[in-house]
């Protein structure tokens, strides 16, 4: 936070608001803006902090790297983990509080979206074992409030759920820690596809061991400077209705029967902070999973197609269902094994467009230029229905969804002309650029420099 502030990119607001929809509210109105510290949520102590990670360049000023570089710097986080150390202690149990009570009587847990079915932790990493091989998963799992000392818990189909139902079939409990109040770093740790421990990857990601410390009263651990650590116990038998929740493709995910976690410690900082992400399709939620993703879609994509140059998940496909993926292809056919491995790699993709190394993946306007030039249909789709779905895809049906890839490159054969793009010569674009402040003088707020 003092890296974004330093960078002009986090506020204080000290109006009084409520954690009833007015923080979510606020954060709507700046959701392509600063991070936001509240410091005055009414009936409480406690400040709340959102937007930490609404655009990805966010996450490059957290851990001190060029927007440029952040794709790699995140994927050196699968490429190259670093194992955690292990501290007897940390900030985030300096404070013990009951963990019978009610978690809002502690902390000023938001109410999201107007149809949620209560006040939900939205930022917490839960943390959990594998009972058979010993591996620590980390992921982010939406969080109900149900009642003195009762959380419900959703969790995705992917590691947390197969590790619950691994106790399951052994008759055991599971042991679950929820860290709140983490690095935006730990954040995209968490939801990476991997079977890596997500804390090794987070070390990845700072280039340096992330500090552990054993939580209180299950045996796991929890990072260290978490603002909050919530600690208990899933029965895989017992479940209760959770949700409605807003969820990320912009819909309501229907009340189910889900886990419940029942808090056996509760411990904090001694003046922690509270951390929210809004849900829906803010930009926060989509970002913080998008980044992991695109990160390994990268190295999976760059492991059959060298020639991958990036990949971005698009905020208009709830930056999970679409994929650009820019690439300096070395066969015409390359096109289609990338289309097709980016589907086997990530089940929630639906659309996925390749375009050439010279169009900016990131740019909405210059993809969709692509496709009009550089598209021809009855040559460059491919339909894969019957394919395997995600539960929150509102289109599945029978846990399956058809999916489209669309090759917009041009043939590499393609006459060299096809490949220009109308402009001025570079070397007097650059010159221009030099002398922009002689030749716009004070006007340069109102005319802008060229991007």
């Amino acid at each position: 936070m003092r890296r974004l502030e330093a960078a002009g990119e986090l506020i204080r607001l000290d109006a009084p608001l409520s954690w009833e929809y007015e923080l979510a509210a606020v954060l709507w109105r700046l959701k392509d803006g600063p991070a936001v510290l509240f410091e005055d949520v009414t009936g409480y102590a406690v400040p709340v902090v959102g937007n930490l990670l609404n655009d990805r360049g966010k996450l490059a000023t957290a851990l001190g790297v060029g927007r440029d570089g952040l794709q790699d710097r995140v994927a050196r986080g699968l490429r190259e983990p670093v194992e955690p150390d292990l501290v007897p202690d940390g900030p985030c149990l300096e404070v013990s509080l009951d963990p019978l009570a009610d978690l809002t009587d502690h902390f000023p847990v938001p109410r999201l979206s107007e149809h949620d079915a209560g006040r939900y932790i939205s930022a917490g990493v839960l943390i959990c074992r594998d009972p058979e091989t010993g591996r620590r998963n980390a992921a982010i799992c939406r969080l109900q409030i149900k009642g003195p000392g009762l959380v419900g818990v959703y969790m995705a189909p992917t590691h947390s759920r197969a590790i619950l139902e691994r106790h399951r079939g052994l008759g055991r409990r599971m042991e679950v820690a929820v860290a709140l109040g983490l690095h935006p770093a730990v954040l995209v740790a968490s939801q990476f596809l991997t079977p890596l421990d997500e804390t090794w990857v987070a070390g990845g990601l700072f280039g340096e061991p992330l500090l552990m410390t054993p939580a209180r009263t299950v045996d796991l651990e929890v990072p260290a400077f978490a603002e909050i650590v919530l600690e208990g116990l899933i029965d895989p038998a017992e479940e209760q209705p959770e949700g409605p929740f807003g969820e990320f493709p912009g819909t309501y995910a229907p009340e189910r029967q889900n886990p419940v976690i029942r808090l056996s410690g509760v411990s904090s900082r001694r003046d922690p902070l509270f951390q929210m992400i809004v849900a829906g399709r803010h930009p926060e939620h989509l970002v913080t999973g998008a980044i992991a993703r695109e990160a390994g879609l990268y190295e999976a994509l760059r492991s059959v197609a060298p020639g991958v140059r990036a990949v971005r998940l698009t905020e208009g496909g709830a930056c999970r269902f679409h994929a650009v993926i820019a690439l300096d292809k070395r066969s015409d056919e390359e096109v289609g094994q990338v289309i097709s491995r980016a589907f086997a790699e990530q089940d929630l993709l639906k659309h996925v467009v390749v375009v050439d190394a010279d169009i900016d993946a990131a740019d909405p306007v210059d993809v969709e230029w692509a496709i009009a030039t550089r598209m021809r249909a009855h040559q460059d789709l491919v339909v894969e229905p019957g394919m395997k779905s995600n539960p929150v895809d509102p289109m599945a049906v029978g846990h399956t969804v058809s999916k489209l890839g669309i090759d917009a490159t041009l043939p590499l054969d393609a006459k060299a002309a096809a490949r220009y793009r109308v402009d001025v010569p570079p070397r007097v674009a650059a010159a221009i650029d030099a002398r922009w402040d002689e030749i716009i003088g004070d006007r340069t707020q109102k005319a802008g420099r060229r991007q």
